[in-house]
């Protein structure tokens, strides 16, 4: 950041008007000089003795400054610099005090002229060092944050950007105090617009650095219509949801300003730097937000529209403490991507409503719709309070108005009534699907598959599952049990009705038909959750073994005794507990395990 201009101005006129030996000589008349007296006119040390008894005179200071900025400068000695901005204080205040006396003596006139040309070049000088002080703390932080990206390939960015905390991490406590007093010093000699530029200035470079950082610099609303949306995506100012809960963007407790301009005479001036950078920024993501609603809407734009929402309410308490009239721009743009956000919510419905796919999923395997619709909404649930926000409308309000406390529909929220609304759907969908599955039996298995992974994805989930409410997965529970006593009524009901009748040569050869069949059917099915796929085989066993048991026991001396026997009982009871677990891997059925 360049010094300020009407600094260099400043500089440049008193060259053109003075000669470098010249200068150099009033500083010396500054610092030694003592005008004579006359009668008729007070000299400039009678005044500042009868103002300032106890005090150190401009001649003192002026000597002091002269040499300072002749030597070394500042930033070198610490204890030298805040002699330096000390002895600037006093020469400020002796420079008001004679101002206001408006004494008419040539003498004191002379004086604050040269003492106005010294008080400027120190002015100059703390410039210099006030806005060394910000950048060099802002490259020290961006090279801290370039060797945390080096050595952690997974960090990732916040969704707020301008973070600074009270104890100022990017600025040692010496380097605060400095830039206290440097602050202090300048809007004593009257030069708060440039120690307020310098600020300002400063800030919104590191600002803009971290916006560089997550590659948002330079997007305006023709790069956000022009650039396809993955890409888009990386480069919003949104960032990512990395952490559980991102931090404010703005904290007016912690702001550095309120340190660096802590004096309660510069309260107009924190508010004033505070509402311009908030503003700023704000600015900046209204911008964004604006055109990127204007995109066309798709289901995986929906995160990055919440994020934009969250990020706007991050930045709302900060508007409302700052002079900053962008609140009313703030709340039409989270009431245009909260209702962005609900309409691709509802297209979400829409897209499963509308699914006509004709093609059985092989096996009875979970449909990849069912996978999709989960998945999608169980990262939607990351966002439950924000959701719950943008789906919070007025009819929705009197519905809740006309239920029960005690109902339980009375408890799920605004958004928890729309994830019950999707599912209602997907059921719907999953209901119709099954349909295409000639085998009852195959039907049962696919609605528990479905409706099992459907069930795990919520129990998995804390937010899903408070979403929905626990008489809803009741209710899942109990359809799941359901189909698995569908799927043994049609599968194993006339295997049993076979074995209970009489005649082991007739049913005999009906059993192993029927038994062959289900094995080398079921074995290809696929039931992908292991432990339903142990129940249905533990279930099955304790049905039909018992059952094949008792016929094996009531035609054994037959089957002993009897020439052809195989052909009326291929298996022992023991050959049918091993070909139950071939069952539901969804491989190739093999007869080879037969025990003899």
């Amino acid at each position: 950041m360049e010094k300020p201009e009407n600094h260099a101005m400043e500089s440049e006129t008193l060259d053109h008007h003075k000669s470098d030996d010249h200068s150099d000589e009033s500083e010396q008349q500054l610092a030694t000089e003592t005008p004579k007296s006359d009668s008729s006119q007070l000299s400039l040390t009678q005044v500042m003795e009868a103002r300032f008894p106890n005090g150190r005179t401009i001649p003192g200071d002026g000597r002091f400054l002269g040499l300072k900025m002749e030597s070394s400068g500042l930033g070198r000695d610490e204890t030298a610099d805040s002699a330096f901005i000390l002895a600037v204080n006093r020469i400020s205040k002796s420079v008001m005090t004679l101002r206001e006396l408006r004494l008419d003596s040539t003498p004191v006139s002379s004086w604050l002229n040269r003492a106005s040309s010294v008080q400027n070049r120190a002015a100059s000088l703390l410039d210099e060092e006030f806005r060394h002080l910000l950048d060099r703390s802002r490259e020290k932080n961006k090279k801290n944050n370039n060797a945390d990206l080096s050595s952690d390939s997974t960090h990732e960015s916040d969704r707020c950007v301008l973070q600074e905390e009270e104890t100022f991490p990017d600025f040692p406590p010496e380097s605060i105090s400095t830039l206290e007093k440097i602050a202090g010093a300048m809007i004593s000699a009257g030069y708060e617009a440039e120690c307020c530029m310098s600020y300002e200035m400063s800030r919104r470079h590191a600002f803009k650095e971290e916006l560089s950082e997550v590659g948002f610099e330079g997007i305006n609303v023709e790069d956000v219509q022009r650039i396809p949306w993955e890409s888009l995506e990386e480069r919003s100012p949104a960032g990512s949801r990395s952490s559980a809960a991102a931090p404010p963007c703005f904290s007016p407790a912690s702001f550095l300003c309120t340190a660096v301009f802590s004096s309660d005479d510069h309260a107009a001036t924190r508010k004033r730097l505070f509402t311009g950078l908030v503003s700023a920024v704000t600015i900046r993501f209204l911008d964004f937000s604006g055109a990127v609603v204007l995109t066309k809407r798709s289901s995986e734009k929906l995160f990055k529209f919440l994020d934009m929402y969250e990020t706007l309410r991050d930045l709302v308490p900060a508007v409302e403490q700052s002079d900053s009239d962008l609140n009313e721009e703030i709340k039409l743009a989270q009431t245009r991507l909260g209702e962005a956000a609900v309409t691709i919510f509802g297209e979400l419905e829409n897209s499963i409503k509308t699914d006509q796919g004709r093609t059985a999923v092989p096996s009875g395997a979970v449909h990849p719709l069912t996978r999709y619709t989960m998945n999608y909404l169980k990262y939607a649930c990351e966002y439950k309070d924000t959701l719950d926000q943008v789906f919070q409308t007025e009819p929705e309000q009197e519905t809740r108005r006309n239920q029960r406390e005690d109902d339980e529909e009375y408890k799920v929220s605004a958004f928890g009534r729309q994830m019950i609304k999707v599912m209602e759907h997907l059921d719907a969908n999953l209901e119709v699907k099954s349909r295409l599955y000639r085998d009852p039996a195959l039907r049962s298995i696919f609605l528990m598959n479905n409706g099992r992974y459907i069930l795990q994805k919520i129990k998995g989930s804390t937010e899903i599952r408070d979403l929905m409410g626990q008489a809803w997965t009741r209710k899942r529970s109990t359809e799941l049990r359901q189909y698995h006593k569908s799927y043994q009524r049609e599968t194993w009901g006339k295997v049993l009705q076979c074995m209970n009748q009489e005649g082991i040569q007739v049913n005999g050869k009906v059993f192993n038909a029927m038994f062959d069949e289900i094995h080398k059917t079921q074995s290809t099915w696929i039931v992908s959750d292991e432990q339903m796929q142990s129940e249905l085989r533990v279930s099955i066993a304790a049905l039909v073994i018992p059952a094949y048991r008792s016929f094996f026991g009531r035609y054994k001396q037959h089957i002993d005794s009897g020439r052809h026997s195989d052909k009326y009982v291929k298996y022992q009871p023991e050959d049918i507990e091993t070909f139950i677990d071939d069952l539901f891997d969804g491989n190739p059925p093999s007869m080879a395990r037969k025990r003899t």
